[in-house]
């Protein structure tokens, strides 16, 4: 599922997206992801009007892979 993921979007928008599931990662590492506001998003270089982000349903724990 990666891997098609990866070849059907820009390299700008697979380094976005791997850029924020880092994000991610280090939010639950130092504690942060228990928090009622935390919101993560970021927007792919170059393109206005696209953004990356996750549905407030899912918790940051049970991420697994953004990518």
């Amino acid at each position: 599922m990666v891997n098609e993921i990866r070849e059907s979007v820009s390299p700008e928008e697979w380094q976005t997206r791997v850029d924020l599931a880092a994000l991610y990662r280090l939010v639950a590492l130092y504690g942060w992801d228990d928090l009622v506001f935390t919101h993560i998003s970021a927007r792919v270089p170059g393109e206005d009007n696209h953004f990356l982000l996750t549905l407030m349903a899912f918790f940051l724990r049970k991420l697994k892979h953004l990518i």
